[in-house]
């Protein structure tokens, strides 16, 4: 197996969404069903002079990394788009400092990676290739005739790296993309394909904003020092002339605080350390930061805001995932987060612009963008059963409301935050049991399951419909989509590692001989080497088959008629 993501080529990207809506009604396992399509304008915001229809979407994390995400997050209603970091060290120096699995959110959220496995440049690629393909999309769907989204970069972890030129091209080449070659090559692709929409004409091509970005977050390491954060952001407003938010760390509410909440709402089993926050930036010195960074911008024209929260760092007691320390997020994160919120928001007057992760759900959405906090993000909530359905949850909460986006309310932020200590739907649920794997290569259920497909960020699944077996469809896994995260195994029914058992695709010869998945290599125009269950590797030709086929055989036909435009041959 590989447990390397790949970037999808715009053609193909497009190619899939397309054939996919037309002919089976959804887009990227996202059913048609399932869109966001109550389009208001009953919480627009002005984000940094951006135009923002919603002010949710994902987090900076597994779902903000490859253009296919990034669509998929807007169909079910995502506006707000915080990316997923990037610093100095990327694509094979970071894949080998990230040990698989590194998701675990079987009930509170914990990851052990950070930034992107991608290298800085293909991150970049990926970045403007969404931004290009939510605005196709859009049109094409009848969702916007605008651009509505926001793309919100972040960058880490150190004064030295933000300065380099890699970090720095990156940045400048988001705020503006015209000259880049991957926006070239996705104009000339969307023209040379042009025929193949029904909505989207040609004149629409040429309002394709390639304006990615204007606003950072500088994300910094646990224990970064005061001094290199100011520095940091001194680069980015004065230097990059960008807006930026700082993300702040959830040991500024301390560490007694931070106990308190957990055992009080039943987490007694996290393990924090006293040293994490005795290491990390006090409140205090965060304030004069926040107000010298808020002169600073002024000077230069430029907006600064803060996000709060970062992941908390705990120890890693449980052992599901590799390492001593692990990081965590979603429900116990909400009253910790809402805590430093607060904190600010008292010292500062409500004159801070916030904008807020930690576990965000259609429980509290409605009650914290009254407060003014906005934008809001959202993770381990689409790493659960669901996956990106779950923010059209979301969706459906807020857009009867009407809001508009000012100062902070601070007596609102102040009795949200009591009220969030103490709030039921925050208490621990516990883990359920864990369920020995039973997971068959086919027929893994006799109904409809699918929560593989629909939790994996990378959409790496997917349901084949085949009459000819026992269940109404297969599982098919997308080799190249995949980075072996393990979120499907975390909610597989059968306790099973889909990503391992089930029908692979493979797009080259590496992937095959690396794997020992059930699987499917395309040769040539009818000539695929496949694998059986049972490990035997042979070469099919399509035009000399018999009737007795193998269950290999039938979903490769399968795949054939329905699905030709997944099935790539390797390149020579």
């Amino acid at each position: 197996m590989s447990d390397v993501m790949k970037a999808l080529p715009f053609e193909y990207l497009i190619d899939d969404c397309l054939q996919d809506y037309y002919t089976k009604g959804k887009i990227l396992e996202v059913d048609k069903k399932d869109f966001f399509v109550n389009v208001s304008d009953n919480l627009k915001m002005s984000f940094n002079n951006e135009y923002l229809r919603y002010p949710v979407g994902p987090a900076a994390g597994p779902h903000t990394q490859l253009a296919q995400n990034l669509l998929a997050a807007y169909l079910t209603g995502a506006r707000f788009f915080e990316l997923k970091t990037v610093q100095i060290i990327d694509g094979k120096e970071m894949q080998s400092m990230i040990e698989k699995p590194c998701i675990d959110v079987k009930n509170v959220g914990y990851n052990v990676e950070w930034s992107t496995e991608l290298t800085v440049e293909e991150a970049a690629n990926e970045y403007i290739k969404g931004s290009v393909l939510l605005q196709v999309m859009a049109v094409e769907l009848g969702l916007s005739d605008i651009k509505d989204f926001v793309f919100n970069i972040s960058v880490g972890y150190n004064l030295e790296g933000i300065q380099s030129r890699k970090i720095s091209d990156f940045i400048d080449s988001l705020k503006e993309a015209k000259d880049t070659d991957i926006f070239k090559e996705c104009i000339k692709t969307l023209k040379d394909n042009i025929n193949k929409f029904k909505r989207f004409k040609l004149e629409d091509i040429d309002k394709i904003s390639s304006k990615i970005t204007n606003t950072v977050t500088l994300s910094t390491m646990h224990g970064a020092k005061a001094e290199e954060i100011l520095d940091i952001a001194r680069h980015l407003i004065t230097n990059k002339n960008i807006n930026t938010f700082i993300k702040c760390n959830p040991t500024l509410l301390g560490y007694e605080n931070v106990r308190g909440i957990l055992d009080n709402l039943g987490y007694n089993d996290i393990v924090i350390r006293k040293e994490d926050f005795d290491h990390d930036l006090k409140f205090d010195m965060a304030v004069d930061i926040v107000n010298e960074l808020k002169r600073l911008g002024k000077e230069n024209g430029v907006f600064v805001g803060i996000k709060l929260t970062n992941t908390l760092p705990v120890y890693n007691s449980r052992k599901i995932l590799p390492g001593e320390s692990m990081y965590l997020s979603g429900k116990p994160l909400y009253p910790i987060a809402m805590g430093v919120s607060r904190m600010f928001a008292e010292a500062l007057d409500g004159d801070i612009h916030i904008s807020l992760s930690g576990g965000i759900d259609k429980n509290n959405v409605v009650d914290v963008l009254k407060t003014g906090i906005a934008p809001l993000t959202v993770s381990t909530l689409l790493l659960k059963p669901g996956g990106y359905k779950n923010l059209k949850s979301i969706l459906d909460k807020i857009t009867a409301e009407h809001m508009e986006f000012h100062k902070l309310d601070v007596k609102a932020v102040k009795e949200l935050s009591e009220n969030a200590v103490k709030d039921t739907n925050y208490k621990n649920k516990g883990d359920g049991r864990y369920l020995e794997d039973t997971l068959p290569t086919y027929d893994c259920f006799k109904v409809n399951c699918g929560i593989c497909v629909d939790v994996c960020p990378n959409r790496a699944n997917m349901r084949v419909y085949d009459d000819r077996f026992d269940s109404a469809y297969q599982i098919v896994h997308i080799e190249n989509r995949c980075n072996e995260c393990d979120n499907c195994h975390t909610f597989c029914t059968r306790g099973g590692f889909p990503y391992l058992k089930k029908v692979t695709l493979f797009a080259d010869k590496e992937e095959f001989e690396n794997s020992e998945n059930t699987g499917i290599l395309k040769l040539g125009e009818k000539k695929f080497q496949l694998r059986d269950e049972d490990k035997n590797e042979y070469v099919y030709d399509v035009n000399k088959s018999s009737e007795d086929k193998k269950s290999i055989e039938k979903i490769l036909e399968t795949m054939i008629r329905e699905y030709p435009y997944l099935i790539q041959q390797e390149e020579k």
